[in-house]
């Protein structure tokens, strides 16, 4: 079962360098994979996150969901946190190509749903990635992703029990 695992992994990695597209032009690779303790959209993923974007344009009727993944060693929390920078980390970037902001949901999987079951540093990696799918915008129920840095954002970091002020407008966190 493992084997046929990594044949699934490489050969999303194939789809993505080649840009395959479904017939009516929905990218055919949704997963893109991240360094240990990064969440930083590693480089040569800027082509596919372009044709999402461009997708997702081409269909108002569908929200991207975005899923950020996490594994490696730490806390129940620091994996929590490592997937939904992620997963803003890529809704950023499919902002950046042109994507809606209503279009894109992002949520944190933490190591909650991994892609394949071995442990160990070589397959580490696909359980560290964000995967993209897609809902007609219609079912979506979930609350909008609050602003980076806001008390919002805060809260869903640290929990429930945190005091904060409320958000203000205008003011930025540098």
């Amino acid at each position: 079962m493992p084997h046929k695992t990594l044949t699934i992994l490489a050969h999303e990695e194939e789809l993505r360098m080649s840009g395959a597209c479904a017939d009516d032009g929905r990218p055919l690779a949704h997963q893109v994979f991240f360094e240990a303790d990064n969440w930083l959209v590693p480089e040569g993923y800027e082509q596919l996150l372009q044709a999402h974007a461009a997708y997702l344009s081409g269909h108002p009727e569908l929200a991207a969901v975005i899923s950020g993944h996490s594994y490696g060693t730490g806390s129940h929390r620091f994996f929590w946190l490592m997937g939904d920078r992620r997963a803003i980390a890529v809704r950023a970037a499919l902002l950046k190509a042109g994507a809606a902001p209503e279009q894109l949901l992002a949520q944190s999987q933490g190591a909650a749903r991994p892609l394949i079951e071995m442990a160990g540093e070589d397959v580490g990696r696909y359980r560290r990635r964000v995967t993209i799918d897609y809902l007609r915008l219609d079912a979506v129920a979930a609350p909008p992703v609050p602003p980076d840095g806001s008390a919002q954002w805060w809260r869903s970091v640290m929990g429930g029990g945190i005091q904060l002020p409320p958000d203000r407008l205008g003011s930025r966190i540098s």
